[in-house]
């Protein structure tokens, strides 16, 4: 899979993973996913990760990326504003979505 998307441009990808914390980046459970990941990133104009609160100043196994590699987060209302305010100063848009 990572082989076949090495050939592709994408100009939006959407992404989710096991971990976002400001110091160590974006993260998640495999090698094998975070090397895909890192292809669908470096292939795409622009980054979108979506991320619940749990997973936020979370690490996870496998580093993917530095957390200024995504243009846009979007989290829930119960994310920790001082991890969140990290990302802002890093250049990341967060968009929080609504409790309703």
């Amino acid at each position: 899979a990572t082989a076949f998307v090495k050939n592709m441009h994408f100009d939006v990808c959407l992404m989710t993973g096991g971990g976002y914390e400001a110091e160590f980046g974006f993260s998640n459970g495999t090698d094998e996913t975070a090397t895909f990941q890192r292809t669908v990133i470096e292939n795409s104009r622009k980054k979108i990760l979506m991320m619940p609160n749990q997973k936020i100043g979370f690490k996870a196994f496998i580093k993917v990326c530095d957390a200024n590699k995504f243009d846009t987060l979007i989290t829930d209302w119960d994310a920790v504003e001082d991890e969140l305010n990290k990302f802002e100063e890093a250049g990341v848009q967060v968009i929080i979505a609504d409790k309703e």
